[in-house]
């Protein structure tokens, strides 16, 4: 921890052995020399800090990022939170509420530690982090991606390129009930239902004749239903007073 926060500037308002973990506690093991796996052997400190504006904050070291120079402190009384019903879960428990403040290191201008973490397994690191690390659902992780990647991809592929605001209006009212996509400026509908420019009901073709009743019933409604919004929305010019 010192070596860190001397690297950061070397700003420091403490001395003695208050930011030393290993001469608070005899028995710990860790410390950046120790053998526990990289950065483990912070997680878990109660400390205070005070900032080179000298505020103060107090709390727990949840994580210490060394890429971005970051800390990051659980702003919560001393005791956990209450321990999971089910500890082997594969998934994250329900937690109370924690309060979590990131610091930058170069921010800081003294931390002394208030009390050291507690003894950690040497061959599984970060087994003792409070709120306790839950699994990471590699799986479903991806499989959120994937699907965000495609509603996107849905919603970019919606919208129609150098296509007036009418008829997107149209293309997004028939979509609603239809599946459409948009081929240059021409909407198909169902793969097999072309709508050409203007977009009304006598541009519409396609060899599927029931397709094409429905679609053309479809977009006389979308069209009548537009035009009356579109009318409502017309401010109605003032009443003429007479003589």
């Amino acid at each position: 921890m010192d070596n860190r926060r001397q690297s950061a500037g070397g700003r420091s308002g403490g001395g003695g052995d208050r930011n030393n973990v290993s001469g608070n506690n005899a028995n710990y093991t860790g410390g950046p020399g120790g053998n526990l796996a990289a950065l483990d052997w912070v997680v878990g400190l109660r400390i205070r800090v005070v900032t080179i504006i000298d505020d103060t904050y107090e709390g727990t070291i949840y994580s210490y990022d060394p890429l971005t120079s970051t800390l990051a402190l659980i702003q919560s009384p001393a005791h956990p939170p209450p321990t999971p019903v089910n500890e082997n879960a594969n998934v994250a428990q329900s937690y109370s509420p924690q309060d979590y403040r990131i610091l930058k290191i170069s921010f800081l201008k003294e931390v002394a530690v208030l009390s050291p973490p507690k003894q950690r397994s040497v061959a599984q690191p970060f087994t003792n982090a409070e709120p306790k690390i839950g699994t990471v659902d590699i799986a479903a992780v991806a499989a959120r991606e994937r699907d965000a990647a495609r509603t996107e991809a849905e919603r970019i592929a919606s919208k129609g390129v150098g296509v007036t605001k009418e008829a997107q209006d149209i293309y997004d009212a028939l979509s609603r009930t239809m599946k459409c996509r948009w081929q240059g400026k021409q909407i198909i509908v169902y793969n097999d239902v072309i709508i050409d420019e203007p977009y009304t009901v006598d541009r519409v073709r396609s060899k599927d004749q029931n397709a094409l009743i429905h679609v053309k019933k479809v977009l006389e409604g979308e069209r009548r239903k537009l035009e009356t919004q579109r009318r409502a929305a017309t401010p109605v010019s003032g009443e003429r007073k007479g003589g």
